[in-house]
């Protein structure tokens, strides 16, 4: 599920769930085993190859230039210009398939102007649309989430989550033997045949129906552009190359970050026995090309993926709410009981009076939002007037955000 989180720093860092810690501490333990393997075999592993003193300080030599030539070339690696256009691109697509998921209320808040009696048939038309809708909507998620699937195994187990009939489901199996891409797209097709039966029999206002057909037609966009994106990935030579890039560089950084004997005894580097900037690092690039992996496939199960189990939850009792009991409740009686906003602005006439101005109301606050402080918008264009001697190239020197002396007039606009 997308994590959310809020609080100050050390809060933010001391999170588990969903945190960077929890991404890439496996990794981390890993690097770590081979670091310290290789400095273990640096510092007492060469001394037992050869007994001769001068093979040994030959090969440490040999090891030595090894280490720094590595630590040379991870300075030619591009990785962070190639994890930042890899991770934004991810990111951006990531939003994008939230931003396609399709909310029920303005398709249903149509149908109810399109679809406004109250008797049985018309209560039953606006419940069965509803329904249809949330079907298409896990049939079609089923197929691209894996909780989704998790929680409908089967098109069957619908029937018993009230989905589906059992002569629906027939009606699907059939549809979806002939060919394979159009179960999800069938109750669309149903709510189709509902509305061409309430237009030949209530004649509703023909620009609410056009309305109702577009959205219905935005909600089939959104179900087909979600298979687009399970369909259609990043490319995987971009990845492929992150993961290189990435990978590479740290494997380089195992000799290329070793504290040497040589610069340890001249002065020019201190041994801190942990290597905390490399472990810094660490964190930063492999956490940095971990979450474009989380992120490329967000109907899964890691802890950034987008929740579809409950947003399938809320779509529906949302959408029973409004065709049955919004569209079934009575409405207020605006037109004989007259709110505190219109006491103020028309306030009782006596006889011999002139009719008052018309007054804006004003919200009222509390005795705790009195005390924030606001910072409405300030218009930077103004005309400063002092006397006569102003001259267009004062007038050209006055800014925006340069402070005007109060005593001064000026025109505000």
């Amino acid at each position: 599920m997308t994590i959310s989180y809020s609080g100050n720093v050390i809060r933010l860092l001391l999170r588990w769930k969903g945190s960077i810690w929890r991404t890439v501490w496996r990794e981390l333990l890993i690097y770590l085993f081979f670091f310290y393997s290789i400095r273990l075999f640096y510092l007492k592993g060469i001394d037992f190859i050869d007994d001769d003193d001068d093979d040994r300080n030959k090969i440490r030599r040999m090891f030595e230039s090894f280490c720094r030539q590595c630590d040379s070339y991870t300075r030619l690696i591009p990785l962070t210009f190639l994890l930042g256009f890899y991770v934004s691109n991810v990111v951006a697509r990531w939003w994008r398939q939230f931003e396609t998921l399709y909310w029920p209320e303005d398709i249903l808040s149509v149908l109810c102007t399109v679809l406004h009696q109250h008797d049985d048939k018309s209560k039953r038309r606006r419940h069965t649309i509803a329904r249809y809708l949330n079907l298409s909507n896990a049939l079609a998620w089923r197929d691209i989430s894996s909780k989704i699937r998790l929680r409908f195994p089967t098109v069957h187990s619908l029937i018993e989550g009230g989905l589906l009939t059992e002569k629906e489901y027939q009606i699907l199996e059939t549809m979806h033997t002939e060919n394979e891409s159009s179960r999800w797209m069938t109750p669309l097709h149903w709510i189709q045949q509902i509305m061409r039966q309430v237009e030949d029999e209530t004649k509703p206002t023909a620009s609410l129906l056009n309305q109702f057909v577009a959205e219905l037609r935005i909600f089939r966009q959104s179900l087909r552009k979600l298979y687009s994106y399970d369909w259609v990935c990043v490319p995987l030579v971009y990845t492929q190359v992150a993961a290189l890039a990435t990978y590479s560089f740290f494997f380089f950084s195992l000799f290329g970050r070793q504290p040497l004997l040589p610069e340890i005894e001249s002065g020019k580097e201190i041994d801190l026995k942990v290597p905390i900037f490399t472990i810094v690092q660490f964190l930063f690039f492999v956490g940095w090309f971990k979450v474009g992996q989380d992120l490329m496939r967000p109907f899964g199960l890691d802890d950034d993926d987008i929740e579809l189990n409950y947003i399938l939850d809320r779509n529906v009792r949302i959408s029973f709410a409004i065709v049955n009991h919004l569209q079934e409740a009575p409405i207020p009686d605006f037109e004989n009981d007259d709110d505190k906003m219109w006491e103020e602005m028309h306030p009782p006439v006596k006889d011999g009076e002139t009719s008052p101005s018309l007054r804006i109301p004003q919200l009222p606050h509390s005795k705790y939002s009195s005390q924030l402080s606001e910072h409405p918008p300030r218009l930077h264009a103004y005309v400063p007037i002092d006397d006569d001697r102003t001259s267009i190239k004062d007038m050209e020197s006055h800014h925006g955000c340069i402070s005007v002396k109060k005593d001064k007039k000026h025109l505000n606009w």
